[in-house]
């Protein structure tokens, strides 16, 4: 069985692929709630993948790309900070965002994804239409 911080570096490592649906298929339980502070909660694997899809992401997206700088677990609980990097299909970058989030593991699945950070960069990401 994985620890923690390992089903937590994978998940991370993983998420660029397919916009973060395979990740969150794999790691997300029916059950997992997943909340960007002051953005959005989903609960469960069809809600996250539904966010993902939403409308009004912008269509430049083609990839989430997560930089771990620091990673500490105490117990089931997972602390991460990173910058989240937001890519056009050929890598070139719309927006970073630095973050604090906290991710909680029973497994190798995760149950729990709550991030902190400055909602104002959504405005970035929104607003680039290429």
């Amino acid at each position: 069985m994985p620890t923690p911080i390992e089903t937590v570096t994978a998940f991370s490592a993983a998420f660029p692929e397919d916009n973060g649906k395979a990740a969150i298929r794999r790691w997300f339980t029916p059950k997992t709630v997943w909340i960007n502070e002051g953005v959005s909660k989903t609960t469960g694997i069809e809600e996250a993948i539904a966010f993902l899809e939403r409308p009004s992401r912008s269509k430049a997206v083609a990839a989430v790309h997560f930089d771990i700088l620091a990673i500490a677990a105490d117990g089931n609980r997972v602390l991460t900070e990173r910058v989240d990097r937001f890519v056009r299909a050929d890598c070139s970058e719309i927006a970073a965002a630095r973050l604090m989030g906290i991710f909680e593991v029973e497994g190798d699945k995760i149950v729990a994804w709550r991030d902190y950070f400055d909602i104002n960069f959504a405005t970035k990401v929104s607003a680039d239409k290429r």
